[in-house]
């Protein structure tokens, strides 16, 4: 019998957002709308966050801004800010916050396939599903009813259209004049209840082949038949491989919370039966330039703006102390159980305030994981699946390959 393989590395990752997750950071940090879509500024964080060894940086996004007509709202296209750093970092994943519910599925899939052909195979998606009217009306749309299910249809066509080129559609024969095996690049026909899409996509695969794609658990649905029949509700008739798959994960990371540990690791055990991994948001406010975490939290509450359209009252799990405690924590949840399995397989810190959180995670959280060795720093010129221990999925459009390898 052989001896049970030991798990991937526990994967950190950091929400590089603007001046934190905080609604009042950039009050608080007094950074004025320029800093916050600096370049120079963005850069910097995500190279600290690469040479502190976090797995991967995500980029929240919304259309509409956290307090209208202030300056403290002020950020760019979470795409174009991943896109910016994709030249400047060699190893960190690049995973930017977009919308499921009311941009464009094609450009999308497109975006984002370009996003990973320039990070060289480190970029992520991260879903969002849009629930206010507001952001409708700005897009010139209707509201969308049912947001998970446009969800599903969003995130099944982009990962179709990623795989409507296969990998070696680009031939260059020069020769013959062709650039592409043309029937290596498929239509993939979708219909769903709100839009249709016929492809192909404009960009060649991604060479992750399928980006990683992070969603809060629930807000995608978590498989769908391809011979017609869906796990949820709605009516996509897509034609997938043909082969009438009865399902397919459409999520590689979920995303929890919890009002403590215990529920936290309750709910990334339940969401690990729809997705390959589980990851707990984890907001922290740290002890820092000699004031208590809980002081800085007390401070930052008292300073947020008010209507603010993202309060910082999340389902993420909170955390508010020193360093130590934090280690303890994320050890807790990093430790392998008897079966050798871990309650969860990473984090996704929400600091609050980046200027200040951020220097502490570098200098007294991460080197104690690494020096307890459940955590370890990317590779350069390794993918994020690679990083976070995902397999490069076929392509479910490539009849050279075996039927169930294309939906693995």
């Amino acid at each position: 019998m052989s001896a049970p393989q030991p798990p991937s590395p526990f994967f950190v990752g950091l929400d590089a957002d603007g001046a934190g997750a905080h609604p009042a950071a950039a009050v608080v940090a007094r950074l004025a709308g320029a800093d916050l879509v600096s370049g120079a500024r963005l850069a910097r964080t995500v190279r600290q966050a690469e040479h502190a060894g976090l797995t991967f940086v995500s980029f929240t996004d919304a259309l509409l801004p956290a307090v209208p007509g202030s300056p403290s709202s002020a950020r760019l296209e979470s795409v174009t800010r991943a896109a910016f750093v994709s030249r400047t970092t060699t190893a960190i994943g690049l995973v930017p916050q977009v919308p499921t519910t009311y941009p464009e599925p094609f450009h999308v899939a497109a975006q984002l396939a370009s996003l990973d052909i320039a990070a060289a195979g480190r970029a992520g998606w991260l879903t969002a599903v849009t629930r206010d009217a507001a952001t409708a009306d700005a897009y010139g749309r209707p509201v969308v009813g049912d947001v998970t299910r446009e969800a599903r249809d969003v995130v099944r066509v982009v990962r179709d259209l990623w795989d409507s080129w296969e990998d070696d559609a680009v031939i260059r024969d020069v020769a013959t004049g062709r650039y592409v095996d043309r029937d290596r690049i498929h239509h993939v026909d979708f219909v769903g209840e709100t839009f249709s899409v016929k492809g192909p996509l404009i960009t060649p695969r991604p060479p992750q082949g399928q980006l990683v794609v992070l969603a809060a658990d629930g807000d995608v649905p978590a498989a769908l038949g391809r011979s017609g029949t869906d796990s949820g509700s709605g009516t996509g008739t897509g034609s997938g491989t043909g082969r009438g798959d009865s399902a397919e994960r459409l999520v590689d990371v979920a995303l929890v919370g919890g009002s403590g540990v215990g529920t936290a690791r309750g709910n990334a055990t339940a969401a690990r039966e729809h997705s390959p991994l589980a990851g707990v948001d984890l907001e922290v406010v740290l002890d820092a330039g000699g004031r208590t975490g809980a002081d800085r939290l007390a401070v930052l509450d008292a300073s947020t703006p008010a209507g603010v359209r993202s309060p910082w009252d999340t389902r993420a799990l909170r955390y508010a102390g020193d360093a130590a405690g934090l280690v303890a924590l994320l050890t807790e949840l990093a430790t392998p159980g008897p079966d050798g399995r871990r309650p969860v397989d990473g984090v996704r810190l929400l600091p609050a305030v980046l200027d200040v959180d951020l220097p502490v995670l570098a200098r007294d959280v991460l080197p104690a994981l690494r020096a307890a060795r459940l955590t370890a720093p990317p590779r350069a010129g390794a993918t994020l699946r690679e990083s976070l221990g995902l397999p490069r999925p076929a392509n479910r459009y490539d009849t050279r390959v075996p039927a169930d390898a294309a939906s693995a």
